[in-house]
């Protein structure tokens, strides 16, 4: 029984880690050599559903994390994450948080300095739309 435990959880393992993939049935049982048989008898009477509809709850659900994740995405940046990639323009809200770092004091020199271009402007007023003092606000620009 232990062992059909360990094989289970070998096989579950294998999906878990190919969740961004097609996986079927053959997929698996090649990977674990196994027959596409045995393992979805073993499976089934072990996990109580088959390797279709583990695969696909757990697909959906990874999925559903996501669109969490875009509504999160969306409140911050004021729009979904499909058109802030579009625009190309990509910048960081929140970046990490350092309380304590060996700092040295960087110089930089004349030909690491420059200056905004005119086409930069519209990136600068979008951004400045979403963030006042580190934080997102919700402003209509």
């Amino acid at each position: 029984m232990e062992n059909l435990i360990m094989n289970i959880e070998t096989v579950i393992d294998y999906i878990e880690s190919h969740l961004d993939e097609k996986i079927d049935l053959e997929k698996v049982s090649e990977a674990d050599q196994y027959s596409k048989y045995h393992l979805h008898s073993m499976f089934t009477n072990t996990v109580g559903m088959t390797i279709h509809d583990y695969v696909q709850r757990r697909q959906l659900t990874e999925a559903a994390k996501l669109l969490v994740f875009s509504s999160a995405f969306k409140s911050m940046y004021k729009v979904p994450p499909a058109q802030y990639r579009d625009k190309g323009n990509i910048y960081p809200l929140q970046l990490q948080f350092v309380l304590h770092k060996n700092i040295t004091s960087k110089v930089f020199t004349k030909e690491e300095i420059c200056m905004a271009r005119t086409e930069d402007i519209p990136a600068w007023m979008d951004l400045m739309c979403l963030v006042i003092d580190g934080y997102p606000v919700i402003v209509i620009c």
